[in-house]
């Protein structure tokens, strides 16, 4: 696997996405995570807990709330 540090770029990023699930991201994926690479490019402890806070609000919602966990935990790692 290729390493991978931040800030990233998109196409760094998708690559790096497709190798972990072994395929191609759909289209409405890589529109996601256009949307929410800078976010997680720009994370610090205080954007973490904004997204504790969406996680708890759409507790309902599993599919959600697997993506915000995902999205958190990439952000943990942009931090560190």
């Amino acid at each position: 696997m290729m390493p991978l540090t931040f800030p990233t770029t998109l196409k760094t990023f998708i690559a790096y996405q497709e190798q972990l699930i072994n395929r191609p991201l759909t289209e409405t994926e890589r529109e996601v995570t256009a949307a929410w690479l800078p976010i997680i490019n720009e994370a610090e402890p205080e954007s973490v807990q904004a997204v504790d806070e969406l996680i708890a609000q759409h507790s309902s919602d599993e599919w959600i709330t697997r993506f915000l966990t995902a999205v958190k935990a990439w952000m943990e790692v942009a931090i560190e």
